[in-house]
């Protein structure tokens, strides 16, 4: 376990020092900071538009994160040569994909935190000026279903690093970066995919949609920004199977990318 944290520790140490990193920050932080221009134009609306568009910044900069950063985490190694270095040490391929999976995830929870930290300052700040407005339209803050959401931002994250970690144990970052938005866009409308699903008659054709739809990530059932917006029950049972799904669905492209690995040969 410790060569696991080693790899995740450089694996951080890394993605913090790369420039993309701290640009996709600092364009969160402009896009949280405009909600404060944009909420001035409607009273009534400020409360929504800090949040939507607040909680909307950590999302894109969370996704473009784990998949930018994620297409290099093992092609990069490979295409350097410094695997060759890695694997003189007593380290194991199942460690070093656990390492690097590992060090991008902790990557994603510290900025996750830190853009909620700043997102939440701006929220206290419309509460305190516009909490009776707030009130009024909204029923109140909700809190529990603000700070829900950011969790499950953070979980789709932890999906994405995986999947981008999959692909790129096999393929280019380019095709990385293709093929985990593609997976990202379909996992987004999971819920309509089942949909079609269902309405095809053909038995062939609706047993593969079918099969699709099991295997692409429900991204759907991670998005409850209205609910933090505008309150809805998130229930303890809800984030429990959630998160227990979020687990087991990482654990299995884990396990993929760590098969995959090992049947690679280097050169």
């Amino acid at each position: 376990m410790r060569r696991v944290w080693s790899v995740a520790h450089n694996t951080f140490i890394e993605a913090i020092r790369d420039r993309v990193l701290y640009s996709l920050l600092l364009f969160a932080g402009l896009m949280i900071l405009s909600s404060l221009v944009v909420g001035t134009l409607s009273a009534e609306q400020y409360g929504k538009i800090v949040k939507d568009i607040g909680l909307t910044a950590i999302s894109v900069i969370g996704i473009m994160i784990s998949i930018f950063l994620g297409m290099g985490l093992v092609y990069k190694e490979i295409e350097k040569k410094t695997v060759y270095n890695i694997f003189s040490k007593p380290i194991r391929r199942h460690e070093f994909i656990l390492g690097k999976y590992f060090g991008l995830s902790f990557t994603l929870l510290v900025n996750t935190v830190a853009m909620a930290a700043v997102l939440l300052v701006l929220v206290f700040y419309t509460e305190s000026v516009y909490g009776g407005v707030i009130q009024y339209y909204y029923g109140g803050s909700h809190y529990a279903e603000f700070f829900t959401a950011i969790y499950f931002e953070f979980l789709e994250f932890l999906i994405l690093i995986s999947i981008a970690l999959l692909f790129s144990t096999f393929t280019t970052p380019v095709m990385t970066v293709l093929l985990s938005f593609f997976v990202f866009a379909i996992g987004r409308f999971s819920t309509d995919f089942k949909l079609i699903a269902d309405g095809i008659k053909a038995p062939i054709a609706s047993f593969v949609t079918k099969a699709v739809y099991v295997v692409i990530p429900h991204l759907d059932s991670l998005n409850v920004r209205s609910e933090a917006v505008y309150g809805g029950e998130i229930g303890l049972r809800q984030i429990a199977f959630t998160s227990a799904y979020v687990i087991l669905y990482c654990a299995a492209l884990i396990y993929l990318s760590i098969i995959v690995f090992n049947r690679r040969e280097f050169k």
